[in-house]
């Protein structure tokens, strides 16, 4: 009986500890016990009850809200990504036509590079210079004399227009390799850009699953309190019951015998049931009676 005292008086509202305690033999406790035990059972009713109303009013709607808004995070991240991920695509097929401009180009310069005049730009345009001045002038002494003039002034332009074609063809090329580069810088960042996306998606994901795996702990430790809850307005049931009983015991001990005992055989009819009943004698019903009637309530 002491045992059961110890453990009720520590008032132990932990689920754990709870379920190491013994099955409390109500059957064996006194009146006093059993006042005892009512008010220990009554006060973690209320603490289970307590903990449950926290978990519905506070622990779940708290982590339902992270959810959502980790769910929420998580959504914004995953768009995000998808649409630098079009953006990369676009990008790799702008990189792909400058690339093929540029190996175009090049390829064009390397031939042309071979057929360009020896003569320079500036002695080139001398020539034109000087050959449409005779024709303008007529200072040819015959048609064959003229043509020979065209032909001059015709194949100096012909240079000139190969090295301004080469001259353009390179500043393109410069022009398509500075846009390259741009280029790759932008699918660099766009590559970074997805790689951020990807931790912040596997890291939210991750928080999403712990989250989830904190609810479904808290609605398991919320069950473990449902079931101790029942358990102890079970065991409060008996009691009530308990001390039910024990009072109309008392109460017709009462209506029976008045005044049928002297005080001092009283004391004595009590101190031989107790000794019978710590030698594990049989009881009779009379002096059952006499010792639940240990103390009033």
């Amino acid at each position: 009986m002491l045992q059961v005292h110890e453990l009720i008086c520590k008032g132990r509202s932990d689920l754990s500890e709870l379920d190491q305690n013994p099955v409390v033999n109500i059957e064996s406790l006194g009146w006093n016990d059993l006042v005892f035990l009512k008010r220990k059972t009554s006060a973690l009713i209320r603490d289970f009850t307590d903990k449950i109303i926290n978990i519905d009013t506070n622990r779940l709607p708290e982590l339902n809200k992270k959810i959502y808004e980790q769910k929420k995070v998580l959504k914004k991240f995953v768009l995000e990504d998808r649409q630098n991920r079009t953006d990369i695509q676009y990008t790799n097929s702008d990189l792909l036509a400058i690339s093929e401009r540029i190996s175009k180009s090049k390829d064009f310069l390397s031939i042309m590079q071979h057929r360009l005049p020896y003569e320079k730009e500036e002695n080139l345009l001398h020539i034109i210079q000087h050959n449409e001045s005779l024709i303008n002038e007529r200072k040819y002494l015959s048609t064959r004399e003229k043509d020979q003039i065209l032909s001059l002034i015709k194949d100096a332009s012909m240079k000139m227009d190969a090295i301004k074609a080469f001259r353009t063809i390179k500043e393109q090329l410069l022009h398509f390799e500075t846009q390259s580069e741009n280029i790759k810088n932008s699918l660099n960042k766009l590559d970074e850009k997805h790689s951020l996306y990807q931790r912040e998606v596997t890291n939210c994901s991750r928080t999403i699953k712990d989250l989830f795996d904190s609810k479904h702990q808290i609605a398991k430790e919320r069950e473990g309190y449902l079931q101790k809850y029942n358990e102890l307005l079970l065991q409060l049931d008996k009691v009530n019951a308990r001390l039910d009983m024990m009072a109309e015991m008392r109460k017709k001990q009462r209506q029976q015998y008045p005044r049928a005992m002297s005080d001092d055989n009283l004391v004595k009819a009590k101190e031989s049931a107790k000794k019978k009943l710590q030698s594990g004698s049989k009881l009779s019903f009379e002096e059952l009676r006499l010792l639940y009637n240990e103390n009033e309530p």
